[in-house]
């Protein structure tokens, strides 16, 4: 299966030169925890939720409160990226060997078109009924009482 089939399309991006705080909302209103950086509409950087917590501190009433700056100031120069056309197979991997969880995917042109995040892939193992893109038939997990049955020939 392609990045392409679980990717987000319309993907929550933020400027460079925003403030800490105005990403933080808006992760916050959107519920996502990743923010492609845009320069024009080229990927820039990425912002996750933890790049923000890791510069923040706790005020009086608990409340996060952001250092003066931007999120060029906090955001991963130079994340990895993956054209549509790359597996699913591959992107976890490189998921799991860099310990990211999300890698923007790009064109040919290194323009954003979408999102792949974790959880678009953990998505996919609840979906046991899909059809794949490289078996030409669909599957069905089985579930935790079902055994295997065996044919034996005497």
């Amino acid at each position: 299966m392609k990045a392409s089939r679980v990717m987000t399309k319309t993907v929550q991006c933020i400027k460079p030169d925003a403030t800490l705080e105005h990403a933080w909302d808006l992760m916050q209103q959107r519920r996502v925890r990743h923010l492609p950086v845009l320069w024009g509409d080229k990927v820039a950087g990425i912002l996750s939720d933890r790049d923000l917590l890791s510069v923040a501190s706790r005020g009086v009433g608990g409340e996060l409160v952001f250092p003066t700056g931007t999120v060029a100031d906090a955001m991963t120069t130079r994340p990895f990226t993956a054209l549509p056309t790359a597996t699913v197979s591959t992107l976890a991997r490189l998921m799991l060997d860099a310990h990211i969880d999300s890698i923007p995917i790009v064109n040919k042109d290194d323009t954003l078109v979408g999102l792949v995040t974790s959880a678009d892939l953990l998505e996919l193992l609840t979906e046991p009924d899909q059809v794949s893109d490289v078996l030409p038939f669909s599957f069905a997990l089985r579930r935790p009482d079902e055994v295997m049955a065996v044919e034996t020939r005497a």
